[in-house]
């Protein structure tokens, strides 16, 4: 017997992210990787200050089977150039290593820097088109 549902737009924010992605999503993962994706479960974030002590950058990443994500890595446009975002890389990667990760991976769009991240030892795995204007999604790895 099939049981009833139905979608909704309306939710409580907290709930969802208590039953869908904590208890769903991350319950499930933890039980297909016997407990690994959580290896070494840290966040890492490093910001660039300038002399007046404004953030002026920064990289954000987390830390899961063996792996560092880098999900953000931004430099002011009156910044770069100056091998800023080179030197957050080598320091979140260094981290991540420190803590057991052997690869490094991610995502940038076309506009953006897949270029950097190739000139930093990444390479590209994957590729999505389709988007407006020709911009395409890439997928980035590099071993650490």
């Amino acid at each position: 017997m099939q049981k009833k549902f139905k979608i909704m737009n309306q939710y409580d924010e907290q709930e969802f992210l208590n039953t869908v992605r904590i208890n769903g999503l991350l319950k499930y993962n933890m039980d297909k990787t016997k407990g690994k994706l959580k290896e070494p479960d840290i966040e890492m974030m490093k910001v660039v200050r300038d002399e007046n002590n404004i953030i002026v950058g920064g990289i954000a990443g987390s830390t899961y089977l063996s792996s560092l994500e880098i999900e953000v890595l931004w430099i002011s446009e009156a910044y770069r150039g100056q091998n800023i975002a080179s030197q957050l890389l080598v320091e979140i990667e260094n981290e991540a290593k420190k803590a057991g990760c052997q690869m490094a991976h991610l995502t940038t769009y076309s506009f953006q820097a897949p270029q950097f991240y190739q000139k930093n030892g990444f390479v590209v795995c994957g590729e999505i088109d389709g988007f407006p204007d020709n911009i395409k999604l890439y997928i980035l790895k590099k071993l650490l």
